[in-house]
């Protein structure tokens, strides 16, 4: 109890985005298939990094530093809170790719999306969960690494270290791989549940639905950024940790995603 309580006040941030999903997947998925995520999502992404530290794959060669975080709780040679963040951003990926390849209607505010449950078991919404997911993970990475300068800790280090301000470009390619099996699960289970019978209901409504996935893609690339600019302000870490250009890697990335938002938005107003 005691390694449970530390998590939940050494982490605020990832308790912060496990409630994001847990108000999001209830509500698109039900409390049943919410469950299912929760736990199928943290058990793949702790499978992907307790291979990729024993073997390099998929992520590439990378140990953390357990020794200091003895408060925290520990699966083998990973923190809980690591595979609990698969989870919640293979979802937020999800939601957002079955939003962005749907066709909308409206303006503004009244913009909502038809169609979208038959979406739900496509390829496509898998893949693109993947890409979207590995997408914010090239503006995360960058920082975690980084992350004895702020309240993250010293928690990992590539070895050896990456071209990407120290993060291997094989870590991309294993997020794409981790994001792809979580979301390709979750559409298997759904497809089990209904050869058994199982409704595949879902929650309450949410108050601007459509956007309540987007939005968390982009609070993970705001929380990121926000920390990079917290940090070149306050001037915590050496001038070798190149914490500027990681700023403008970030900016750009995050405002390709934001463009790629209103790119596909526009295009399923045409359709």
């Amino acid at each position: 109890m005691e390694a449970l309580a530390a998590m939940f006040s050494h982490r605020p941030y990832v308790i912060a985005f496990l409630a994001a999903f847990a108000v999001l997947v209830w509500a698109e998925r039900g409390p049943l298939r919410a469950m299912l995520w929760l736990v199928s999502g943290t058990f793949l992404g702790w499978l992907s990094e307790f291979c990729s530290v024993s073997t390099g794959f998929p992520f590439g060669h990378y140990a953390y530093h357990k020794e200091q975080f003895v408060a925290e709780i520990w699966i083998g040679p990973v923190p809980l809170f690591a595979s609990l963040s698969f989870a919640f951003m293979s979802y937020f990926s999800f939601s957002a790719a079955r939003r962005l390849l749907a066709p909308w209607a409206g303006a503004g505010l009244r913009l909502s999306t038809r169609h979208v449950e038959t979406l739900d078991a496509a390829p496509r919404t898998a893949l693109l969960a993947a890409v979207i997911g590995t997408w914010m993970d090239t503006v995360i990475d960058p920082m975690t690494l980084v992350g004895q300068y702020w309240f993250l800790g010293d928690l990992y280090h590539y070895d050896p270290p990456g071209s990407h301000f120290g993060v291997p470009l094989t870590n991309y390619g294993g997020w794409l791989i981790t994001i792809g099996a979580i979301a390709f699960a979750n559409q298997m289970l759904d497809r089990l549940l209904v050869r058994a019978g199982i409704t595949l209901s879902r929650g309450p409504a949410l108050p601007l639905e459509p956007f309540w996935g987007i939005a968390c893609c982009v609070g993970v690339f705001g929380f990121m950024l926000a920390v990079n600019i917290v940090l070149l302000a306050n001037r915590t870490a050496p001038p070798s940790v190149p914490l500027d250009r990681i700023l403008m890697s970030g900016l750009a990335l995050s405002g390709l995603f934001v463009a790629f938002v209103v790119m596909m938005i526009r295009r399923g107003l045409q359709r």
